[in-house]
């Protein structure tokens, strides 16, 4: 039972050290945990269901999956394995949010539960996808909505694929457009110091804001 005894490892640590900062007055922290964010919106007849939303973590957070839970560093996991990755290191995101959220008409609306979780490896990175439920209308008028992933103590950070990271899965004709931003009015403060580090090729300040996707869409 080695694997089971190492799901709350190294992973899990970086997940619940994630977690312990988002606590009034923690530790000021830069990002460790690198997350490349890929969108596909999926429609039936007569709305929009929801994403399927796809996470490549960086190849640090990669390595200790695979040491934590045992996990092959190519190709696809074992539906056991799967569910031990879920438990272990990524379902206490729940009470986060899964760092995930839609904003429509000025409104944001949390993620409170996701479905079909999976994981596996691609380029030599580990992989989470998993469906996030969300129904928006579909009609002949222009609908927009927007989604906005990120962790606001940013301890993990979260950008969007610069090649395809939206796709729209629809079997009816669609009219539609996106684009991927920073939300200058969203703001992300992790330290206070305002001391700059380098990482990655990214400098970090103590002061950011959160990449989202806009998505405006119709019935053609």
């Amino acid at each position: 039972m080695a694997r089971a005894k190492s799901r709350w490892g190294v992973a899990g640590a970086l997940l619940g050290l994630a977690l312990f900062l988002s606590a009034p007055g923690a530790a000021n922290a830069h990002p460790h945990v690198f997350i490349d964010a890929r969108v596909t919106f999926q429609f039936n007849s007569n709305s929009l269901e929801g994403f399927w939303a796809e996470w490549a973590f960086d190849e640090l957070f990669t390595s200790m999956i695979v040491l934590d839970f045992g996990a092959p560093r190519q190709g696809s996991f074992s539906d056991s394995l799967i569910q031990e990755i879920h438990d272990g290191a990524f379902s206490n995101l729940q009470f986060y949010d899964y760092f995930t959220y839609v904003i429509v008409d000025g409104e944001s609306h949390a993620t409170d539960s996701i479905e079909q979780f999976s994981a596996f490896m691609r380029n030599h990175r580990i992989v989470y996808r998993f469906f996030v439920p969300f129904r928006h209308p579909l009609d002949n008028r222009e609908r927009t909505l927007r989604v906005r992933m990120y962790d606001h103590t940013f301890f993990t950070d979260i950008a969007f694929e610069r090649q395809r990271p939206v796709a729209v899965e629809s079997d009816l004709r669609l009219e539609y457009d996106h684009r991927v931003v920073r939300n200058q009015n969203v703001t992300i403060e992790y330290d206070n110091r305002n001391q700059s580090i380098q990482r990655e090729g990214a400098t970090y300040t103590g002061l950011t804001h959160p990449w989202e996707i806009e998505l405006r869409y119709r019935k053609r």
